[in-house]
């Protein structure tokens, strides 16, 4: 997205990424009654902060989030360690974050499209 400034780099970025992580929390919440079974964690957050430091767009763009499961220890006696209040809270607050920078992009959007239309 050359033409645009770099915060939509950075949105558009942390869309993608709260997706996956979204979608591996959500993985982690259908399994929770799974015997065994060790939830997945999403880390990008230092990785997407040190490229924006940098101010490279290059460097935003090659950020990628790391999957791996989590070495918190069993909690359960099914040998799971999922603790649903946890992931909800998790959840919530990754959807959260994806809301914002989603809305942020669409405000942005719509203001450019007023501007070439002369509003």
């Amino acid at each position: 997205m050359g033409i645009f400034d770099k915060n939509i780099d950075v949105l558009s970025k942390l869309l993608d990424l709260t997706f996956v992580k979204n979608k591996v929390i959500a993985n982690n919440i259908a399994n929770v009654n799974t015997p065994g079974y060790r939830k997945l964690e999403v880390t990008f957050q230092k990785e997407l902060q040190e490229a924006i430091k940098s101010k490279s767009v290059e460097k935003i763009n090659k950020v990628t989030e790391k999957i791996a499961f989590s070495n918190n220890a069993i909690n359960r006696k099914d040998g799971s360690n999922v603790d649903m209040d946890k992931e909800l809270v998790e959840f919530y607050k990754s959807s959260d974050r994806h809301k914002i920078s989603l809305d942020i992009i669409s405000k942005k959007f719509k203001g450019l499209i007023s501007a070439i239309e002369g509003r």
